[in-house]
């Protein structure tokens, strides 16, 4: 195994294990996971640690319950990221999101709401590799706590629908499995495959679990850039709402195509721009989702 597939690029990267969820509260995961270091199935070194920020944007909408309405839920999200090796082969993972939803319904004024959101806490753990390998394999683990405010209530009193809350209410769990070569002319390819399982909240909503797949190619332009391209997809089940009853907008098949740049800064900051473009769609009901725009900044400690 060659030292530039093992070791982190520039201490940023993209990589498409986690992709977008099945419901507003969570189908920007994807944009973020473990997207600070390098490609695939790459660690950190022991000792390494790698903190950042991003900013994701995107909007999705569907039909309303009376006839000729919508329902808009536009999300802005930004989130602190830390990364650490632990040692040569597992390496730590936190991410804490901070949450701008703003749901809009025909008719009716639109509500806002912010806040801290739910803090994931995962593992990489690389599978030590011998000199002629030439695919290196990773196991990714990750837990999603409820932290994030699930019983936001209106001026009214009542508690707002399950898409304006901040966080899920849930305690979810993820593992998936990822690979990484790296060809002659130095450049990568990876795949990865994950699944989802999501918990019920206190008020008995239960988010659909979801399989997301991933393949890219990264392409190094310049000794301190990178671009990356990928498809990223998802099949999620239909959520659970709280009587019991399945959510018929909700879950189905999602893919996107995926565009990154990769810039190394000076004293060990990085860049990265990422957007996912929809290539095709089979949600389920009246559902429609836009793309996602990811811009984010890191440093290497």
């Amino acid at each position: 195994m060659s030292r530039s597939l093992r070791a982190p690029i520039a201490g940023i990267g993209v990589v498409g294990i986690i992709g977008p969820a099945s419901a507003c509260s969570v189908c920007i995961a994807h944009a973020f996971g473990s997207a600070i270091h390098a490609v695939g199935s790459q660690t950190l070194h022991k000792g390494g640690t790698v903190i950042g920020v991003s900013f994701t944007s995107f909007f999705k909408d569907q039909d309303g319950e009376d006839a000729g309405t919508t329902e808009g839920h536009r999300q802005s999200e930004y989130d602190f990221h830390m990364h650490h090796g632990l040692n040569d082969q597992w390496m730590l993972r936190a991410n804490v999101p901070f949450v701008y939803k703003r749901l809009t319904m025909t008719g009716e004024e639109a509500i806002n709401t912010q806040g801290i959101g739910d803090i994931t806490l995962g593992a990489t753990y690389q599978v030590k590799p011998k000199m002629d390998d030439k695919v290196l394999l990773s196991a990714m683990f990750d837990l999603k706590l409820p932290t994030g405010a699930n019983s936001i209530k209106s001026a009214s009193g009542e508690r707002l629908e399950e898409h304006s809350q901040i966080g899920t209410g849930s305690t979810d769990f993820s593992v998936g499995l990822v690979a990484t070569s790296e060809l002659k002319s130095g450049d990568l390819v990876f795949a990865g495959l994950s699944t989802r399982l999501n918990g019920k909240n206190r008020e008995g909503y239960r988010y659909g679990n979801v399989v997301f797949y991933n393949l890219g190619y990264s392409h190094k332009a310049s000794d301190s850039g990178s671009f990356v391209l990928e498809l990223n997809g998802r099949f999620a089940g239909k959520d659970r709402t709280e009587d019991g009853s399945k959510d018929e907008n909700s879950g189905g098949h999602f893919g996107y195509l995926s565009f990154s740049y990769r810039q190394s800064l000076a004293k060990d900051y990085g860049l990265v721009g990422t957007y996912q473009f929809p290539v095709f769609r089979s949600l389920n009901g009246s559902q429609r989702e836009s793309g996602l725009l990811t811009l984010g900044v890191y440093k290497r400690l």
